[in-house]
């Protein structure tokens, strides 16, 4: 299990610059969506860009600290109006 501050230290240590919200789907602290705004991710395929945000995760995720995650990944113009507001 992990918190989500953790969680979002890992994806801000590897995405430095990016609107980062996760939230934790279930309360038992092993399922979580992520959701992503950066401009790493212009010109990038989504799976590349899922790749990018799953990467700093992938020892939490082998060892089961998080069973589900949910990437929602998103340039900074593609982001602007179009989200569901998480918080």
């Amino acid at each position: 299990m992990m918190e989500v501050e953790a969680v979002e230290r890992l994806l801000e240590s590897a995405l430095p610059g990016a609107r980062i919200t996760v939230v934790d789907l279930t309360g038992g602290k092993d399922h979580f969506q992520v959701e992503v705004v950066s401009e790493v991710f212009r010109g990038k395929m989504l799976i590349e860009q899922h790749r990018m945000v799953q990467a700093p995760l992938q020892a939490a995720i082998a060892d089961e600290r998080i069973h589900a995650l949910t990437i929602k990944t998103y340039t900074p113009e593609k982001w602007g109006g179009n989200l569901v507001n998480l918080e």
